[in-house]
């Protein structure tokens, strides 16, 4: 072999090699930016309980303590990137989004598939749902 195809040769594998690196070094940076988001994912949702408690305390009480600690919280989850799904009566009922805990005989002007109450607000953050709303839905009498 030439020294010049040798040469060739080493300075193409080089560069595979360069190359290989730097997708290794973008996967592990992606790798870490959704095991963080998985991570605060996983946190949150073992908060909703104590979310849904002191929400309930504030909207119960005159203590100004409590309400401003209860705004307080829903903020700092908001910050963090804490979505509601609170969704609206009549509204299409979603099973991504909503998760049915009763259904509701139809009453007049109210269309099937449709939602009738809402028992609990869900939550999510980004792409992932961590708690669907519990809803009541509008079905046909079977």
């Amino acid at each position: 072999m030439a020294v010049s195809t040798k040469t060739k040769t080493l300075e193409e594998n080089w560069k595979r090699a360069l190359a290989d690196y730097q997708n290794l070094l973008r996967r592990v940076e992606a790798d870490k930016t959704q095991f963080a988001k998985f991570a605060n994912a996983n946190l949150i949702a073992r908060l909703l309980p104590s979310l849904d408690i002191i929400n309930l305390a504030a909207s119960h009480s005159q203590d100004l303590g409590v309400q401003m600690a209860a705004k307080q919280f829903d903020q700092a989850l908001k910050d963090e990137g804490l979505e509601v799904i609170n969704p609206s009566l009549g509204e299409s009922f979603n099973p991504q989004f909503h998760d049915c805990t009763e259904t509701v005989g139809l009453k007049a002007a109210a269309v099937e598939n449709t939602i009738a109450q809402v028992v609990l607000q869900g939550y999510r953050l980004g792409e992932f749902v961590l708690r669907p709303a519990k809803v009541k839905v509008f079905q046909t009498s079977t």
